[in-house]
């Protein structure tokens, strides 16, 4: 069991690099992802006393070149999109760009959202269409009916987990189909790097919604953190 008010060593997987105007303008995926942790635990630190607040470290593995963490040194593993650990995934998934997701009963607990609805930025070309065994889906649209899924621990999920009963720190996989990770600036700077690929209609559609409401930090990056025992 986690105790509040530690540090949290984060392992994050690389999976993929930004291109060029991404990295120029907001870093490498270790900045980018390390802005998303440090926005979203703002907020819950200052809620606690300056004796309780929570410290982290990110640590960057290329999985690329086949480098992986030893699982047992840390308190997270985050994974990036591409083409016994608590694991966050980042896009398992062309889908752009800011989206309204309907959450599931089992979403809006995980989230923390009575509305059911999430707003985040999309940016995919893969899509995983049916959940696989003693996973739960938390978030669909009318583009795919998965945008994110949720395993329990061995412990959990042989319970009845009715969606009414269980903690944040139950979670042992957690993925998002949506980038919590993305701000508005690198969603159009993908739009337009993607102008080809996508058509001007769409990357049209995509630049309308790219200032819309995002739910990144405050949303799914304050859950990512409970899954951590931080809140």
């Amino acid at each position: 069991m986690f105790e509040p008010g530690t540090h949290r060593r984060i392992a994050l997987l690389i999976c993929d690099v930004p291109v060029d105007t991404i990295r120029e303008q907001h870093g490498d995926y270790t900045r980018i992802f390390g802005t998303l942790l440090e926005e979203s635990l703002k907020p819950i630190n200052e809620t606690h006393s300056a004796d309780s607040q929570t410290t982290f470290t990110l640590e960057p593995f290329d999985v690329r070149a086949q480098i992986y963490p030893n699982e047992d040194e840390y308190d997270a593993i985050l994974i990036t999109g591409s083409g016994a650990w608590k694991q966050i995934h980042i896009c398992h998934e062309c889908e752009p760009c800011s989206r309204h997701l309907q959450l599931t009963e089992l979403g809006k607990r995980v989230y923390g959202v009575e509305s059911g609805v999430l707003n985040i930025h999309l940016m995919n070309r893969d899509h995983v269409p049916t959940e696989p065994p003693s996973f739960y889906v938390l978030a669909s649209s009318s583009q795919s009916p998965n945008h994110g899924m949720v395993l329990f621990s061995q412990s959990e999920s042989s319970k009845d987990i009715s969606h009414s009963n269980f903690r944040l720190t139950d979670i042992h996989i957690l993925t998002s189909q949506g980038h919590p990770e993305f701000t508005e600036s690198i969603t159009r700077i993908l739009l337009s790097w993607r102008r080809e690929l996508l058509g001007p209609e769409l990357v049209h559609d995509g630049e309308s919604r790219a200032g819309n409401q995002n739910d990144g930090i405050a949303v799914i990056g304050k859950a990512i953190w409970g899954v951590m025992g931080v809140d």
